[in-house]
């Protein structure tokens, strides 16, 4: 199953990046989808002195496995590595940025296989619920680095 975000954010990919890229282990300053995170383990890419973020949501305790983090073309992924939905078998993202006329674009791809087949309405359900959760996060994240505050939403 795949989810596809992007949203454009007035800011410069430099802007952009230090929250999204070099920040990636404190979420929580903005979004909602995090009540905690921090950042752990052993540093395994150039430009970033750890490898995981380590995260409390509504769902409990997540680790965020980054697998690539690259400052020079602004881009970053991760594994779900604990605390992925039930339904999944495992779970992915990729996140980049690209310039535009009005300022970044940031895309969020995410891959989140199921344990096993599931019903085309069951299927439609997940997606949207995800799409909807990445949506979200996206627009926290464009909230914050335009207005220079957490997203209302966020209960800090």
């Amino acid at each position: 199953m795949e989810i596809k975000v992007k949203v454009t954010i007035d800011k410069s990919i430099s802007e952009v990046w230090e929250v999204m890229g070099n920040q990636f282990g404190h979420a929580h300053v903005w979004s909602s989808n995090f009540k905690t995170s921090k950042p752990g383990g052993k540093a395994k890419f150039q430009g970033i002195g750890y490898s995981h973020r380590d995260t409390t949501t509504d769902r409990g305790n997540t680790i965020q496995e980054l697998t690539s983090f690259d400052p020079v073309n602004h881009s970053l992924s991760y594994e779900i590595t604990k605390g992925a939905p039930d339904i999944a078998k495992s779970a992915a993202s990729s996140w980049y940025l690209k310039k535009t006329e009005n300022g970044t674009a940031v895309h969020m791809d995410t891959i989140m296989e199921p344990k096993m087949s599931l019903p085309e309405e069951m299927a439609t359900k997940i997606h949207k619920g995800l799409t909807a959760s990445f949506n979200q996060l996206a627009n926290e994240l464009k909230y914050y680095l335009e207005q220079g505050v957490p997203h209302p939403d966020i209960e800090k």
